[in-house]
């Protein structure tokens, strides 16, 4: 609870409201699961190992080629860090993903980069290209899902292909660096804060936007071998389930009142995997995708807290195994003269008769 401007103590009617949405749709994903156990039962569930080594590979992936977006769009603007410092920064970030609001993920970031010198108002924007180009790319990489997906058009006739193309159009319309200027400057202004100029054009947007559906590919195929994992599914499929699981966490990342999306991506998950597979099955599919996205995001964050305290730990031993092998000579040196100040003596023996 909070102090008020009155001294008086509020109560966090915000936090409750919040967590009792998540409490919501877990209790009615619980219940779909419960009401149709028969399904779960009758499901072809079976563990293959290697497929679950292969996506998790993927799955990893996907961060870095993510990574690698955001160091193109903060060199093009002028900002960026060596490899090592926005590796070390963006994987640190990312712990604000399981705080509510969505505030930490961007703020961790935003300090670590102004900490280094950087204007705050091209981090801004670096911050913004970035959350709008990955969900763009989710969004470009779901509809081309459906375009290829017979059963949802089936499904839902009411969306023709003629729709899906005029979205696509509209979509890289609204890329467009001017357009998406205008936006930021019209929330800047809200704010009552300066405009600010993109200096990218539209190539260079559609650059990062590529790597973007790149990284969303790489990681939706990495989901798709998890889900084969467990749960065989057809490979014709993959387009679908990729689209999906981009979709799904793009409302997760736009759902500020959910930590990490908690209950946002598995609810829509379980409605589109529902498509193809019992819902009660994607159900559990989807909780089990939280699971294996957590132990995935704290596995790389923990292997590179570890592989630069290790580093940074040898690197101390050696250097204090070099100053010791210099000082040592010198002591030596300084107890025994050296052979080369000792008198020489030679002794000649002349020949036996």
């Amino acid at each position: 609870m909070k102090d008020g401007r009155d001294g008086k103590t509020q109560f966090p009617y915000r936090r409750v409201i919040q967590w009792a949405i998540v409490l919501l749709i877990f209790s009615y994903l619980g219940r779909m699961v419960w009401e149709n156990w028969g399904q779960v039962k009758e499901a072809p569930f079976a563990f293959r190992p290697v497929p679950l080594v292969l996506s998790t590979l993927l799955f990893s992936a996907f961060y870095f080629v993510q990574i690698w977006a955001w160091y193109l769009i903060t060199l093009r603007l002028g900002i960026s860090l060596p490899l090592r410092e926005t590796l070390e920064n963006w994987f640190y970030s990312q712990l604000g993903k399981y705080l509510p609001g969505k505030v930490w993920l961007l703020l961790g970031r935003f300090y670590f980069y102004e900490a280094k010198g950087k204007p705050k108002g091209l981090i801004t924007v670096a911050l913004y290209l970035e959350t709008v180009t990955l969900v763009i790319a989710a969004c470009l990489l779901f509809l081309a899902s459906l375009v290829f997906f017979e059963e949802a058009r089936a499904a839902r006739p009411g969306i023709p292909l003629g729709w899906l193309t005029l979205i696509l159009i509209v979509v890289f319309v609204s890329l467009h660096p001017r357009i998406l200027e205008r936006v930021l400057n019209g929330v800047l202004a809200r704010v009552k804060r300066e405009p600010i100029a993109l200096p990218f054009s539209y190539l260079d947007m559609l650059w990062v936007l590529l790597v973007c559906v790149f990284a969303w590919g790489i990681g939706g195929f990495g989901f798709y071998l998890f889900v084969d994992s467990v749960y065989p599914l057809a490979l014709k499929y993959s387009l679908f389930v990729a689209g999906a699981v981009a979709f799904s966490s793009t409302l997760g990342l736009i759902a500020l009142f959910a930590p990490s999306g908690l209950g946002v991506r598995e609810g829509a998950l379980v409605y589109l995997l529902g498509f193809i597979m019992p819902a009660p099955v994607a159900v559990i599919l989807s909780i089990l995708t939280r699971i294996w996205m957590t132990l995935i995001e704290i596995g790389l964050i923990g292997w590179y807290i570890y592989r630069v305290y290790f580093q940074r730990d040898r690197g101390r031993a050696m250097s204090a195994g070099r100053t010791k092998k210099i000082e040592t000579p010198e002591k030596e040196r300084q107890g025994n003269p050296p052979r080369g100040n000792e008198p020489f003596h030679c002794t000649i023996s002349s020949p036996s008769p």
